[in-house]
């Protein structure tokens, strides 16, 4: 399954450090590699990242250092942390038993053994980005796809778009031209009745239905009120 995860690599080894970055990059849709602690800190900070995996022994700050800063910005509480140490670093290690880490390999690392790390980490990773909603659909807010029975469903730009910004808005009811503004902005806004995104949800609807053979559907539609997601 594709996905929009960003990884934070630290590892101060050339040779190694570009080698898993190919590795990481058929995981994730973006790898932002470092050999410093510190500079390690700063893409953190710059960049929203859903994975680090940090050496313990680096230049700099070392992981466990990195780790623990990162730990500090509880918005990011979510954040999967694994560590890369080597036998003679397990002392080390004792310091980052409160850091919630996802796991640790130690070096040389088994290429099976890293597999196995990130096919569990992109699984809980999507997990956690799963929003239930009703009738047996799925929103997956890292990705923006949408499921059904664990099927993925196609979607066009704009009903992507759509649905995000109902999500993005999931405890109130949205107009069409509130959605129309969400998703063009105020320079299409020409007409008040905003008739494209009523033909829009209406045609989502009716796709929907086909593909099922059920009136089953994630959108409500409530009349001179406007559209809500449900959510379970």
């Amino acid at each position: 399954m594709k996905n929009n995860f960003t990884l934070l690599y630290l590892e101060d080894d050339k040779i190694i450090r570009e080698n898993f970055s190919e590795i990481f990059k058929t995981y994730f849709s973006t790898v932002i590699s470092t050999d410093n602690g510190n500079e390690a800190l700063e893409l953190y900070e710059k960049n929203k990242i859903d994975v680090a995996i940090l050496d313990v022994n680096v230049n700099g700050l070392d992981g466990i250092s990195v780790a623990s800063e990162i730990r500090k910005t509880s918005s990011e509480e979510n954040l999967i942390i694994l560590m890369i140490s080597a036998h003679s670093d397990r002392k080390k290690l004792m310091r980052a038993i409160n850091l919630q880490l996802f796991g640790y390999l130690t070096k040389p690392v088994h290429r099976q053994e890293l597999f196995s790390s990130l096919d569990e980490i992109v699984t809980t990773l999507t997990i956690k980005n799963m929003l239930i909603l009703t009738k047996e659909y799925k929103w997956n807010e890292a990705s923006n796809q949408l499921f059904y029975k664990e099927k993925e469903l196609k979607l066009t730009k704009n009903e992507t778009k759509a649905i995000q910004s109902l999500i993005i808005n999931k405890n109130s009811f949205m107009s069409a031209c509130d959605i129309q503004y969400e998703i063009f902005g105020e320079k299409e806004m020409k007409h008040n009745s905003c008739n494209n995104i009523v033909q829009l949800l209406s045609r989502l609807k009716k796709k929907m239905d086909l593909l099922h053979h059920s009136s089953d559907y994630f959108i409500e539609n409530c009349y001179g009120v406007g559209y809500r997601i449900t959510i379970n």
